[in-house]
């Protein structure tokens, strides 16, 4: 199942001439959880498959691959952008994500560097000669999925729980101007065996998320392609419902 919210795409700022640049790939460092798990998979260090770097790492790839075929605009190779004058010389963002009075550290995908501020986004579509620069934020988490109505089985004193992965999309111009914002959510599908894992509450030591990694890249990419089918949608003046499957 995937859940997406109203796309906000200025569509003027595209075309097949108009240069983009992918300049941030992140996630929360470690998998959330539902209340009474976050703690336990807050220690990344001592859950293997807890700490998200490995599984951006290999999506970094398919991001750049899904953004480079959009007949939309024209990306600049990322090894283009990670080797420019500006983007070395560039002082990227602290590396947390602030939500009121919690931050939570983040991963950023191999080369990239962190980038949140506005004005720097701008500053580097300038410094890079580009129409607009692309920031990815991608959060994987684990749910019984009793909140969504497709609570999964549980059995042996395990409770079990599946993968949910989230991609937002946001992209500046020289302007400071936000010119694409979108997201979408991805939720494990009944009977996707991969994507699920089971838990022994009274053995918390024991849990492994390395499991769900090549499902969780499985999903992420599928959100990827579907943030560029609603921007195809968006170009083609077409309204695609705001709840889809992320397929």
């Amino acid at each position: 199942m995937g859940i997406t919210i109203d796309a906000d795409i200025d569509k003027d700022a595209f075309g097949a001439k108009k240069k983009f640049a992918v300049v941030s790939i992140s996630s929360l460092k470690t998998f959330q959880g539902e209340a009474g798990m976050n703690q336990t998979l807050k220690n990344a260090d001592t859950i293997p498959g807890a700490n998200t770097q490995p599984i951006i790492n290999r999506l970094s790839r398919t991001i750049i691959r899904a953004l480079d075929s959009s007949i939309h605009f024209t990306l600049l190779p990322e090894n283009t952008v990670l080797t420019s004058k500006a983007y070395k010389n560039f002082t990227e963002d602290e590396r947390v994500m602030r939500t009121l009075l919690i931050s939570r550290p983040l991963n950023v995908a191999n080369n990239f560097k962190y980038v949140s501020d506005e004005q720097k986004f701008a500053k580097l579509a300038k410094d890079l000669g580009v129409d607009g620069v692309v920031g990815i934020t991608m959060n994987f988490s684990i749910s019984s999925g009793k909140n969504s109505g497709t609570a999964f089985e549980s059995s042996s004193g395990k409770k079990s729980y599946g993968a949910v992965v989230s991609v937002s999309i946001i992209a500046f111009n020289k302007d400071g101007k936000i010119i694409w914002k979108d997201s979408t959510l991805k939720e494990t599908e009944p009977g996707n065996a991969k994507a699920v894992i089971s838990i022994d509450p009274s053995n918390m030591a024991g849990i492994n998320l390395e499991k769900l990694h090549p499902a969780v890249i499985e999903m992420g990419e599928e959100a990827m392609d579907v943030l560029l089918a609603r921007l195809d949608y968006a170009m083609a003046d077409k309204e695609p419902s705001g709840l889809q499957d992320a397929k």
